[in-house]
């Protein structure tokens, strides 16, 4: 006999076993744990739904709930993580997200599902949010000076507590905790454009992802300097920017890289360029 709970941060051993399942070798146990049982912006206790056999964890998936500021209104957000079912258990799948798909109030999102949970949660009501990131690499000919780019940047912890203001300063303080977090601040004239990135690997190669840009327009004419300022902390070859940012540009030397994203929006009017991918598991997960 099986039984779905939800969970909060005091289920983190219980849980702790199946995430263990997962093939990555960079995340350790405090990495779990801060990534899926830590959430400082939010008072809600709940950290997931994970189904029990005889008083174990056999199943779990999720969630990391938080409000956004879209379209004028403040939006319940819930996002998925790590979903995992023992191979004996999977009958049970349903069972485990009936919960969350009764969260009619919440729009949902699957940032990074399998090849095997995209097929599931398309046939549950989800639908793209993304299909494609472009990779953007350094342009021939730059070499990094501020003044070429008739911008700056700053990547100061002192100045971006004292330069945000308003939801961007919010911004920040939510997420200035997180392991994976890099903060860029960009300049030109009274314009500015506060930038959240994370490091990441592909084929062990190091990139940088851009998760949230306050302004676009400007990040697109200031990207080399994004760019620059990363660097030094991730390393990164190039950026990855998903593809619902750019609008219609077509940046110069971008290539594409398969990036399935889903979501089940609350309602009509959240159109997938409204969702970033703050408050989410990119801003812990090491990859």
């Amino acid at each position: 006999m099986t039984e779905v709970r939800a969970v909060g941060a005091e289920a983190f051993e219980e849980i702790y076993p199946l995430l263990r399942e997962f093939p990555t070798r960079a995340m350790t146990s405090e990495d779990w744990r801060r990534m899926l049982f830590t959430t400082p912006w939010s008072d809600n206790p709940q950290r997931g739904y994970a189904l029990y056999a005889n008083g174990k964890a056999v199943g779990f998936i999720a969630t990391i709930f938080s409000k956004r500021n879209i379209g004028g209104r403040v939006e319940p957000i819930c996002g998925l993580s790590s979903w995992i079912m023992l191979p004996e258990h999977r009958s049970d799948v349903l069972k485990l997200l009936m919960p969350i798909l009764k969260l009619r109030d919440h729009s949902l999102l699957n940032p990074t599902p399998s090849p095997a949970a995209y097929g599931i949660f398309s046939q549950l009501g989800f639908v793209t949010l993304e299909t494609q990131r472009l990779i953007l690499p350094p342009l021939p000919g730059f070499r990094g000076g501020a003044g070429t780019l008739s911008g700056s940047f700053t990547t100061s912890k002192a100045d971006l507590e004292r330069e945000l203001t308003g939801e961007e300063a919010t911004l920040y303080r939510h997420h200035a905790w997180c392991a994976a977090a890099r903060h860029v601040l960009l300049r030109r004239g009274d314009r500015r454009c506060y930038v959240v990135a994370t490091p990441m690997h592909k084929k062990g190669l190091p990139f940088a992802e851009i998760q949230y840009a306050s302004d676009w327009s400007l990040f697109w004419e200031l990207r080399l300097l994004a760019q620059a300022a990363l660097f030094p902390t991730t390393r990164a070859l190039a950026l990855f920017v998903d593809r619902r940012f750019a609008g219609e540009r077509k940046p110069l030397f971008s290539v594409s890289w398969g990036c399935p994203r889903l979501y089940r929006p609350a309602h009509k009017g959240i159109e997938p360029r409204m969702i970033d991918g703050l408050y989410s598991e990119m801003m812990n997960l090491k990859w």
